[in-house]
């Protein structure tokens, strides 16, 4: 997502937040992916009431532990059931021959064994 990305997501998701509508001060905690550091995103934000605090590359996995606690390890669950069914699931094909992606009812299988 770019930074014209990021403040329509101001516009749209953020200002919509609880609290949002009466303009009480929030914080934003995200990382220092280039398009949140941009001055109209900074601008945006300012405008929603909003204090940015940015963490710093390489910290993500300290300073986020749900990341490291659920979130990855949940998501490596996921992907090896993904692999599994790659290489050894039944799938079905598009007329030219692609795989056709996984079944709702399948990838709700993975997420519920993960």
């Amino acid at each position: 997502m770019d930074a014209e990305g990021m403040k329509l997501w101001i516009q749209k998701v953020w200002s919509s937040r609880p609290g949002g509508l009466l303009r009480r001060s929030s914080l934003l905690v995200w990382d220092a992916f280039r398009a949140h550091l941009a001055e109209p995103v900074k601008r945006a934000l300012r405008q929603t009431n909003t204090d940015v605090a940015v963490i710093p590359g390489g910290l993500t996995s300290v300073l986020q532990p749900l990341d490291v606690c659920l979130n990855k390890p949940f998501k490596d669950r996921v992907r090896e059931r993904w692999t599994t069914w790659m290489v050894e699931g039944e799938k079905t094909f598009t007329p030219a021959g692609n795989v056709k992606a996984a079944s709702l009812t399948t990838v709700a299988s993975w997420v519920l064994e993960a």
